[in-house]
């Protein structure tokens, strides 16, 4: 097996998209290029999705247009495999649904990764330490997990991830199973917002829900008060 090289544009779409995901499962296509004994993971998409806690169901279509796109590019560069997550389940395995997709991958390249990885922990320390992700490849039906290296240092990308988590806008398509909590919050808000947000939109709306209802308190107070005095 070539060595498995991640370039930051790769670690940052991940991570961003995974964080800002919660707990529902989404996954996506890798793509870059195989130079030797280097299997260099230039990019990552993020396709047409549906994720629930435990699954994830991409839209077989977007991978033939991204295949299209890289030939039009002409860079050299292939789908080399994908990537999901496992929200607070750890990314130390594969399951078999997961080994089964990654054979799909294998049997069009040989040497298809799949990158799994649990934001959780991370996404809430921002500490490169609790970063849970693994690079696999299936031999015998099994997962084997396999070394990895980024091209630039990690500890340069993840300080503008916060950032990124907190202005990305999350496309149309993205299915998200939503508690009944969510939404209701989007049902008074009128639209998608990621959890942060909507406990700080909720604070708002719950600060002018207080003050509102002392102004009414101090106004029926007042008029009580000059009822009394024409009395």
């Amino acid at each position: 097996m070539p060595s498995i090289e991640i370039f930051p544009g790769v670690l940052s779409l991940i991570l961003s998209r995974a964080a800002r995901a919660g707990r529902t499962e989404i996954g996506g296509f890798l793509f870059g290029k195989l130079q030797r004994n280097r299997l260099l993971i230039t990019g990552a998409t993020f396709p047409q999705q549906h994720g629930t806690r435990t699954h994830v169901t991409i839209n077989d279509l977007d991978m033939a247009l991204l295949a299209e796109e890289l030939a039009q590019r002409g860079t050299g560069e292939v789908i080399i495999g994908w990537w999901h997550t496992h929200p607070g389940l750890g990314a130390g395995f594969m399951s078999s649904t997961d080994i089964s997709t990654q054979l799909r991958y294998q049997a069009f390249f040989p040497e298809a990764v799949a990158v799994v990885i649990d934001p959780l922990r991370f996404s809430e320390s921002m500490d490169l330490a609790d970063l849970d992700l693994h690079v696999y490849t299936v031999e015998k039906r099994k997962e084997r997990d396999l070394e990895y290296m980024y091209v630039q240092d990690p500890e340069e990308v993840i300080p503008d991830l916060y950032g990124i988590m907190m202005t990305l806008e999350e496309p149309e398509h993205m299915l998200f199973e939503d508690t009944w909590f969510e939404k209701m919050l989007r049902d008074v808000f009128g639209e998608e917002v990621t959890t942060p947000v909507f406990t700080y939109r909720l604070g708002d709306f719950m600060e002018a829900a207080v003050v509102i209802g002392a102004m009414i308190f101090l106004g029926i107070f007042v008029a009580i008060a000059l009822m009394g005095l024409v009395v």
